[in-house]
């Protein structure tokens, strides 16, 4: 009895540890080189985008055997559009992969080849301090809500708006409406599309106190200081103030 004991408890722990070997799958070990700028026509003027060379440690599947780099770029597109702490960003895309060594290696009982390799991350992190422009989406007494380049999500505080140049106006016309409205939907099986414009401003706008127009403009984009980066569930949010 305490012999098979024994091979029990062995068996249970050499299946633990065989778990344990194979939970990580790519791992960044570090940044190899320093960050580097996208370059522009204006390079005085400050970016969120950055070019990022960076070392990993690949565990390959036997499933892409004979077609490395396509298991490769499958798990390097794990990273896409997502937070990634080592490079304290969001990966946009990879490119430039290479290889460390000509062959991986495959240690103890595990058919995954591992290898280390280099590749080129183009990464959106933007800075505290810095300006970005991003279009309107939402407006509320409390915030501005806003997409910066139709993905990222900023949103501007109440606090940040400065009073002395904006105001909150309410839009008596669309409550006013919605009321009127609210006895003819029942009959209609079909509702009419919501323009964008009236989407911004369907309960009020933001508005300039001495020329009376609408924040935003006519397309509706927005210059704002960066001041706060939040990341949360893979993702990056900016806090802005105007």
């Amino acid at each position: 009895m305490a012999i098979e004991e024994k091979k029990r408890k062995h068996k249970e722990s050499s299946e633990k540890s065989h778990k344990k070997k194979h939970k990580s799958i790519t791992k960044i070990i570090a940044p190899s080189s320093p960050v580097t700028s996208v370059t522009s026509a204006a390079p005085t003027v400050a970016t969120s985008f950055s070019e990022i060379v960076v070392k990993l440690y690949l565990h390959l599947a036997p499933m892409w055997s004979g077609k490395t780099m396509e298991g490769v770029n499958e798990q390097l597109n794990a990273f896409l559009m997502k937070y990634v702490p080592e490079v304290d960003g969001i990966v946009l895309a990879h490119s430039d992969v290479q290889f460390d060594t000509e062959k991986g290696k495959i240690l103890y009982d595990s058919p995954f080849c591992h290898f280390f390799v280099t590749a080129k991350f183009l990464v959106w992190k933007p800075k505290r301090g810095t300006k970005l422009v991003g279009r309107i989406n939402l407006q509320s007494e409390d915030h501005i809500g806003l997409l910066i380049y139709g993905t990222f999500n900023a949103s501007i505080p109440k606090s940040r708006i400065p009073s002395s140049t904006f105001e909150w106006k309410i839009n008596e016309e669309t409550i006013e409406e919605e009321s009127n409205d609210t006895e003819s939907e029942e009959s209609d099986e079909v509702a009419e599309p919501v323009s964008e414009e009236r989407t911004r401003t369907q309960y009020g706008e933001w508005i300039n106190k001495e020329t009376g127009a609408g924040i935003g403009g006519e397309d509706g984009t927005l210059e704002f200081n960066v001041m706060d980066i939040i990341e949360a569930n893979d993702i990056l949010t900016v806090t802005g103030a105007l």
